[in-house]
């Protein structure tokens, strides 16, 4: 009888604590901050540059002329470099949820 008294009193001791815990959930909500659309102009000035270049090595071999087969032909081999090099310039404004803009583009390859 003794241990079921020692036990309930252990759980009641228990309980109490977790109580306390309680009134954090009376509290009022806080508000939270309205998420507000970053607004973003597109209006201004641009300037850019672009460039590439590419390398290629092709070796030709005639298998079939006109869909009839033929005795391997090389044709030989072909190297290719190259690059280019351009830019742009520009202006735009926007008007509402429009966008407008003249641009000048040019490049040499």
């Amino acid at each position: 009888m003794e241990m079921r008294r020692l036990a309930l009193v252990t759980a009641g001791l228990l309980s109490v604590g977790f109580v306390g815990a309680a009134p954090a959930a009376d509290l009022p909500a806080r508000k939270t901050p309205q998420l507000v659309a970053p607004v973003y102009n597109w209006s201004g000035f641009y300037v850019g540059l672009n460039g590439g270049g590419a390398s290629s090595h092709d070796c030709l071999t005639l298998t079939s002329h006109a869909g009839i087969a033929i005795v391997p032909t090389s044709e030989g081999c072909h190297d290719a470099t190259g690059g280019l090099a351009g830019g742009q310039i520009g202006y735009r404004w926007q008007a509402t949820n429009w966008v407008f803009g003249v641009e000048a583009q040019g490049g040499l390859g």
